[in-house]
């Protein structure tokens, strides 16, 4: 029987689900999701390949982890942004340029190559890894409800041009587009979007 390295055996389970998360993560960031098997894993955590599957059933199950933990303390600063008490245009300012920030921070490698080989995922995990980026992105509801509010205008197809937008922006300052241009401009298309004065 292996040796439990925590006070409870639900403390261990979580340490060593957490240990196996980021051992993935940095190989997936390293080498690519498909270029990295179970056996891979096991071994940066020092398991054998066998007690690997005890927490996870397969890689895609592992990166739905890794990115379930990245995107919960981003979501809870996404909605101290959306729902800040000040006027919805600042409001969507600040959570576009937050969220341009997140999507050009070069130090979330595994995020591109999440985008770039998602279709190698099981269609489970690449639902889970789609329903954890709507929660993301679906914090910017209470600023499109704060700028809509006494219009008839539907929230949830301005809010996919403006996350369209912001996917745009982000790409334009990975391909090299300075920063600051990328987000004034991105800035100056949502309100006009959203018509704001």
């Amino acid at each position: 029987m292996p040796k439990i390295s925590a006070d409870t055996v639900a403390a261990h389970v979580a340490h060593q689900r957490a240990a196996v998360v980021d051992a993935a993560a940095a190989l997936f960031a390293e080498r690519g999701i498909t270029e990295v098997s179970m056996s891979d894993i096991a071994d940066a955590v020092g398991l054998a390949r066998n007690s690997l599957y005890r927490y996870f059933p397969d890689k895609g199950h592992i990166l739905a982890a890794w990115l379930k933990s990245e995107i919960d303390p981003l979501v809870v600063e996404s909605l101290l942004i959306a729902e800040a008490d000040a006027p919805p245009s600042e409001r969507l300012d600040r959570w576009l340029s937050y969220h341009l920030a997140l999507g050009t921070n070069h130090e979330h490698r595994l995020m591109e190559r999440v985008a770039d080989e998602i279709g190698s995922l099981s269609a489970e995990v690449r639902a889970e890894i789609g329903a954890q980026h709507r929660r993301l992105y679906g914090t910017i509801e209470p600023v499109m409800s704060g700028l809509l509010a006494d219009t008839d205008r539907s929230i949830p197809l301005v809010t996919g041009l403006i996350g369209g937008m912001l996917r745009s922006a982000c790409e334009l300052v990975n391909r090299g587009v300075p920063f600051g241009l990328v987000e004034s401009e991105l800035l100056c298309c949502a309100a006009a979007v959203v018509r704001i004065d």
